[in-house]
């Protein structure tokens, strides 16, 4: 039985994952990314080989690596991807990541085969390979959670491209993105867009329950700190969730008009509040989207609610090593 690593480098924490080629997690793992804030390459990178190195030193890892082969190592990352390379061109949350050369340093360091992919592309692998997706040769999953990221699993195998739906225009001349363009989708539809209407929403003067949370600091408002008051009743926080459900409704008509999929999963920090959203999803993306190419579309939850990203970083990796063992060299024929 073959393994591999997964490895999913997020804003905030680093999971890790042993998977084995069947799907089962042996072992998992987290650390808080060090260096997030830095811009020197010579310090982040460092960490995340460090942090590499105590998960196979653990005890329950060490003894099942030991006790079979380890096929090499999976990387997830937002941002955009040069493959050819192996480099992350840019990443909106770990701008130190830019330019270095992560699979190089990777294979050096554990002399394994490593492939380096896009974060929410590797949660749509997973969910092809062991969740949700398995029974869809066509679908897009869209991780909710500080942003808005999208893969997209097109004739059972992963598309390989950017995919950057947080970042379709949804609202011209809309609200100011991270990214440095406005109106994205992902300014709308994001735990950073719920936090931003609710602020703006209690700067201006509108009452809410939310004026009593955060020991009355409005700034320390989160969108959990919305949810929970959207389940209490409270007006304005369930008019953000229903906000956030109808743009997302918009994009996904979008992507249903474009791609003809089967399916839409949902996944990511924010699946929580799945029931504050699903409804006003599935009204607006029936709505906007072509009729014929929108009956059969199922939008359903992630069964990867949990290190969604470094199980899909660990499958690709098989799924990588499966290509190349399979690859025949015709020029000896």
């Amino acid at each position: 039985m073959r393994m591999a690593i997964g490895m999913d480098i997020g804003g905030t924490n680093t999971k890790f994952v042993l998977a084995a080629e069947d799907g089962t997690v042996l072992s998992s793992f987290q650390r808080p990314t060090l260096g997030v804030n830095s811009k020197n390459k010579e310090e982040i990178v460092p960490l995340l080989v460090k942090s590499l190195k105590e998960f196979i030193a653990k005890d329950r890892t060490q003894a099942a690596i030991g006790s079979s082969a380890l096929a090499g190592i999976g990387i997830g990352i937002a941002g955009l991807i040069d493959r050819r390379n192996g480099t992350v061109l840019q990443s909106p949350n770990i701008t130190a990541i830019n330019g270095a050369p992560l699979r190089s340093i990777f294979e050096q360091e554990f002399k394994l085969p490593i492939v380096i992919e896009n974060d929410a592309n590797i949660y749509a692998y997973g969910e092809k390979w062991v969740g949700a997706g398995k029974n869809f040769n066509n679908f897009v999953v869209l991780t909710l959670g500080t942003g808005l990221g999208g893969g997209y699993i097109y004739n059972g195998r992963l598309f390989e491209g950017p995919l950057e739906i947080g970042h379709m225009t949804i609202v011209p001349n809309g609200r100011y993105c991270p990214c440095g363009s406005y109106g994205c989708l992902e300014s709308y539809a994001s735990g950073r867009a719920i936090i931003d209407r609710a602020v703006s929403s209690l700067e201006k003067g509108t009452e809410s329950l939310l004026m009593k949370c955060c020991e009355g600091n409005i700034y320390k408002i989160t969108p959990e700190t919305v949810f929970k008051n959207a389940l209490d009743g409270d007006s304005l926080s369930r008019e953000i969730y229903r906000e956030a459900g109808q743009f997302l409704g918009m994009g996904i008509a979008n992507l249903i008009n474009l791609l003809g999929i089967e399916a839409v999963i949902i996944g990511g920090g924010l699946l929580g509040a799945w029931d504050l959203l699903v409804e006003e999803i599935k009204k607006e993306s029936i709505k906007r989207a072509l009729k014929h190419l929108a009956s059969d579309v199922q939008i359903i939850k992630s069964e990867l609610t949990k290190d969604a990203g470094s199980i899909g970083a660990a499958g690709l990796l098989f799924s990588k090593i499966t290509e190349a063992d399979s690859c025949i060299d015709l020029s000896a024929n």
